[in-house]
């Protein structure tokens, strides 16, 4: 996905001939608080534009070095289908050592592999529900991946189809594990296979650890996955890890033979995950179990090629799920009216509260951007998006249950010709690390959820 931000911030609207909308019917008298008292007479509110929206899939997304925290797990929304969220990551060295020497310069061969244990340390939040055991598999990466490469979350990479590890764990946010009795945080911790420790220690004071980057040749990485059966909806849960945190890391135990057993023996070596570690989210959905009018919506925009049917209920959904189309057909067709300006440009879109006796665990999105589609397709932000989050919007108000954005420019462009009308996408912010989803109403909705344009306008004279 293409998102590309103008520089230029507007201050002003320039007076433009317009068209009064075919399907406007009604004008009412309204002051709005950025007029002139002089003004007030003239500026008018209409709330009956055609809006026509449906869901699509959404594309991919950059899921790479930048994130702040990692979405893993699966879980099975009653309404938004299977969803599964898996990571590919590198390790490196805890600091610039080089030349690693677990042999102290004696025998490599005299090293041996205790165990090798993954710890994963993740937050205090989640999304979905914990009482679900989780099976997490991990596999060793077979290819490397480069550090300023970005990568999207339909990237993978190959690996090696047998686990190194696997472990059942039972999710627990803020809940610290104790390791030999002392508390260690919030973390899972899965044991791997021997056999990549004693690779580790085969490579003692030889070229293959005397990097990080030789070391990442020698050790491509690893795929952890969560292969959870879900058996019903409602099951599973998404954890967030931060990854670059001191409670993840990969712990070699070894002994070495070189020194008297009181020294050799119960040693350890930490690789972690840092800024110079490769990384990235996966995710994957299975919409084949979504609501019914989740998959009629994704079936009739793959096989539509003309205009789109507007649903009562439209869907936006994280971790590149869902967003919604919405489209403004007839708005170009002002100015049978004579001259007008816009002053604002209100869309207000509602959430739809979950059914009595629902499941909790699934709160909506927080914060939505409407991106504009340009000429060639792309998706920008819209310049109204330069006037601050404050002014923009896309906050979820928690009372009312509503999202309201002010696209004042956008439509004002529209009008004359500096934008394309070929509609907006509505998307979920911080999509690739957050879990959240939401049902919405769409342009056609008759049950108190109808999603509104509402217009402020100057005629000119």
């Amino acid at each position: 996905m293409r998102v590309s931000v103008s520089a230029k911030f507007f201050l002003s609207i320039t007076a433009v001939a317009l068209i009064l909308l075919a399907s406007c019917k009604k004008d009412t008298n309204a002051g709005i608080g950025v007029q002139p008292s002089t003004d007030l007479l003239n500026v008018k509110a209409s709330d009956t534009t055609t809006l026509v929206s449906w869901t699509l899939k959404e594309d991919s997304l950059p899921t790479s070095q930048a994130l702040s925290q990692y979405v893993f797990g699966s879980y099975w929304d009653p309404i938004f289908g299977k969803c599964n969220a898996s990571i590919f990551t590198q390790f490196t060295y805890p600091t610039n050592d080089v030349n690693l020497d677990f042999a102290s310069g004696g025998n490599e061969l005299l090293l041996s592999c205790d165990s090798i244990v993954l710890s994963l340390g993740y937050g205090t939040t989640y999304y979905g529900d914990t009482s679900q055991a989780h099976t997490i598999r991990v596999y060793q990466m077979s290819s490397t991946m480069a550090l300023n490469i970005p990568y999207n979350s339909d990237t993978v990479f190959s690996y090696y189809p047998t686990p190194i590890g696997s472990k059942v764990i039972q999710p627990a946010p803020n809940t610290a594990i104790s390791i030999f009795k002392k508390p260690q945080g919030t973390q899972f911790r899965i044991p791997l296979d021997k056999s990549l420790g004693q690779l580790i220690l085969s490579q003692s004071g030889k070229p293959s650890l005397a990097s990080n980057s030789s070391f990442i040749q020698l050790f491509k990485g690893l795929y952890i996955h969560d292969e959870t059966v879900l058996q019903h909806p409602g099951a599973g849960c998404m954890m967030y890890l931060p990854l670059i945190d001191t409670l993840t890391h990969l712990t070699l135990y070894y002994k070495n033979g070189n020194l008297p057993p009181a020294q050799g023996d119960s040693l350890s070596f930490d690789f972690g995950v840092d800024l110079n570690a490769a990384r990235y989210a996966h995710f994957e959905h299975d919409f084949r179990v979504a609501d019914p009018l989740i998959q009629h919506a994704l079936t009739a925009a793959a096989v539509k090629t003309g205009p789109h049917a507007s649903q009562s209920e439209v869907f936006v959904s994280s971790l590149s799920g869902l967003k919604t189309k919405i489209e403004l057909p007839y708005i170009q067709n002002w100015a049978k009216k004579g001259m007008i300006s816009v002053n604002r440009a209100e869309l207000t879109v509602k959430a739809i509260p979950p059914p009595p006796g629902s499941n909790p665990y699934y709160q909506p999105v927080q914060q939505m951007v409407l991106l504009a589609i340009d000429s060639l397709g792309h998706e920008v932000l819209p310049v109204d998006y330069n006037e601050g989050a404050d002014y923009y919007g896309g906050y979820l108000d928690p009372v009312n249950n509503v999202y309201v954005f002010h696209i004042d420019r956008y439509i004002q462009q529209i009008l004359t010709g500096k934008q394309k009308n070929t509609g907006l996408y509505l998307l979920a912010v911080s999509s690739a690390s957050y879990a959240n989803r939401v049902v919405l109403g769409g342009a056609t909705n008759t049950s108190g959820y109808k999603m509104n344009l509402r217009l402020f306008y100057t005629k000119l004279h």
